[in-house]
């Protein structure tokens, strides 16, 4: 790679890490973020899933750099964040947390796909997976950074703080984003006038059925994880009567298995292939849903279990973003946006069918795990059967 490449890479990283703390960090502080506006814990999770739920509007985005250049876009996004959380630090009102952390949502869905399209522009496929392993670091990364920071600003503070920290940490991002990243060639005027309306540019992703089928890999995938993920907490209640300790040493775990998945991708991935990564990631992943729910007996199995389930979780999702990068190289913002969408729709579904599955089972996490290795199972058939390797696709 060129050095223009390497520090556009580093800027990207940077930028995304960024991004990514304004999701994360309020996570392990939902209690006392519901307390300094005077509302209930419950109100400040929906906050949460309203933010996740803006990946759903993520495909209406995905045209803005076909008709702006990605680094326009990005850089844009950016200062759009900036922006709010400077609002957030101006207004300690419950209306205007609600509006800042939703348009955190909005920067990220418009950031993510639109810098994964950037590095298919400007990596070559065989090194491709490397260089997104390495971006996607900085979600690991940000849960560190992210943590002990709102933390001690809330400790010696208040949630203005936090948005102030943010503010300077985007803004800082933004002006390293611009200086060092060099703009990535874009499709033709043809290609972006055809695909300036978001309907019509939809139209192009469902009309190849590779990018059909690698969309509904991805709702597959992460609904078998979020039908497994909202109710482990709830069977580790019961089964070991450990919740503090549980979820503490979880948050701990889930971490480390981010980076361990990520460093995989990073490290195997090129080399033995992206869409067998991801299947065996895939594979062994459902496995582990259906081998988890009989580990009862023991609390370090459980959490080896687990350890080992989101390394593969991990693998699987990181290891197929080169691959589905590649399947509409002349439309890779709208391709990546799609994905960004069907991965918000794999949430939300997978979090309804679990809690549905937990309701009528009685709490029986056999079913739960028997629901979830079931979809990741067919999420493998279809990468196995109906994605083509090396993101080839048809002329």
């Amino acid at each position: 790679m060129s050095s223009s490449v390497i520090r556009s890479i580093f800027a990207i990283f940077f930028a995304r890490l960024a991004v990514n703390v304004t999701r994360r960090f309020p996570y392990p502080f939902v209690s006392p973020i519901g307390a300094a506006f005077g509302v209930s814990a419950d109100s400040i999770q929906n906050v949460i899933a309203l933010t996740n739920g803006a990946g759903l509007f993520s495909p209406l985005f995905g045209t803005l750099s076909e008709r702006f250049g990605k680094k326009t876009v990005m850089a844009g996004a950016l200062l759009m964040m900036t922006a709010m959380s400077l609002l957030g630090a101006l207004f300690a009102d419950y209306g205007v947390f609600v509006l800042v952390m939703f348009g955190f949502g909005v920067g990220k869905i418009i950031y993510d796909p639109t810098f994964q399209a950037y590095i298919g522009d400007v990596i070559h496929f065989s090194r491709r997976a490397r260089v997104m392993g390495i971006a996607e670091l900085s979600w690991a990364l940000s849960l560190v950074i992210a943590a002990p920071v709102a933390g001690f600003l809330l400790d010696v503070s208040s949630l203005q703080a936090i948005f102030l920290f943010l503010a300077l940490l985007l803004g800082a991002s933004a002006i390293v984003f611009w200086l060092l990243v060099e703009p990535a060639a874009d499709a033709g005027p043809r290609q972006r006038i055809r695909l300036m309306n978001p309907l019509s540019a939809m139209t192009v992703v469902s009309a190849r059925p590779p990018a059909v089928f690698a969309l509904l890999f991805t709702v597959c995938l992460t609904a078998s994880h979020e039908i497994f993920y909202i109710n482990y907490g709830l069977w580790m209640e019961d089964s070991f009567g450990l919740v503090l300790t549980a979820l503490g040493a979880v948050t701990i775990v889930i971490a480390l298995a981010e980076v361990i998945g990520e460093f995989i991708v990073i490290t195997l991935a090129d080399r033995f292939g992206t869409k067998r990564t991801s299947m065996c990631g895939m594979l062994s992943a459902s496995g582990l849903f259906l081998i988890i729910p009989n580990l009862s007996f023991s609390l370090p199995a459980a959490m080896f279990g687990i350890f080992i389930m989101f390394i593969c979780i991990e693998t699987a999702i990181v290891s197929a973003l080169p691959l589905f990068s590649e399947i509409l190289p002349q439309a890779r913002a709208v391709m990546m946006s799609a994905n960004v969408g069907a991965h918000s729709l794999g949430r939300v579904a997978g979090g309804a069918l679990g809690a549905i599955i937990y309701k009528f089972s009685d709490g029986n996490f056999l079913f739960i795990g028997l629901a979830a290795g079931g979809l990741g199972i067919l999420a493998f058939l279809i990468m196995l059967r109906l994605v083509p390797e090396g993101g080839s696709h048809p002329s």
